[in-house]
């Protein structure tokens, strides 16, 4: 059984998904909050596994809430729901520790494998957002904390912007061939990237290139 604790300013809408959800047997709902605050009190008494976190709430809004719960519930996954579908937004609310990230306009089948999902201890995005800011030639990687680069590694990720091949970087920097490779390798692994272009895509809207200055 998974329980629920649904976090939304709206009463409409957490009316709606406690019907919504109301006849699904593996999952229950044990309260509902109109914001962060009275969330964070209901915690410390009410046991839950997931919780469904609106964003734009008063007192306290969905991402301050969402990483005090990280901090102070880590066994409880959030998953946000909201309807912001521009990435910086996504990105906000799994720095902040969500787990899932899933629109309000979103149907009941993917509602309920997003909760399943997110209990089970797995990444969640809503596929309209994935569909929407994907490309064939160069996909926005996986929605993941900011890394963090070493000042060689992000000499090399300058660079590669600029559009040096590795051995001219290699030239430039004064080192061999073979360890520009290994350490843009570890660019990619570190960014969960497939390719230079996707690589560059992801600094760029990380805020870690901006007009191919590492900033």
């Amino acid at each position: 059984m998974i329980r629920i604790i649904i976090v939304e300013d709206h009463d409409i809408l957490r009316e709606g998904l406690r019907s919504l959800l109301g006849d699904e047997p593996a999952i229950r709902i044990v309260a509902d909050a109109p914001n962060g605050k009275v969330l964070l009190d209901y915690l410390e008494t009410t046991p839950a596994d997931v919780i469904l976190m609106g964003i734009n709430m008063p007192v306290m809004n969905g991402v301050e809430a969402t990483r005090i719960v990280s901090e102070e519930y880590s066994h409880i996954k959030v998953l946000v729901l909201s309807m912001l579908d521009h990435p910086s937004y996504v990105e906000q609310a799994m720095q902040a520790g969500a787990k899932g990230y899933l629109l309000k306009n979103s149907g009941k089948e993917e509602l309920v494998h997003a909760i399943r999902e997110v209990a089970a201890g797995n990444q969640y995005i809503s596929k309209r957002i994935s569909e929407a800011h994907a490309s064939a030639d160069s996909p926005v990687p996986k929605i993941s904390p900011q890394v963090k680069l070493t000042k060689r590694e992000m000499q090399i990720l300058e660079l590669l912007a600029e559009g040096f091949t590795n051995r001219e970087i290699a030239e430039k920097i004064f080192l061999s061939k073979r360890t520009v490779e290994s350490h843009r390798k570890k660019l990619l692994e570190k960014t969960n990237c497939k390719n230079s272009s996707a690589l560059i895509k992801y600094a760029i809207y990380k805020g870690i290139l901006k007009d191919n200055k590492v900033v």
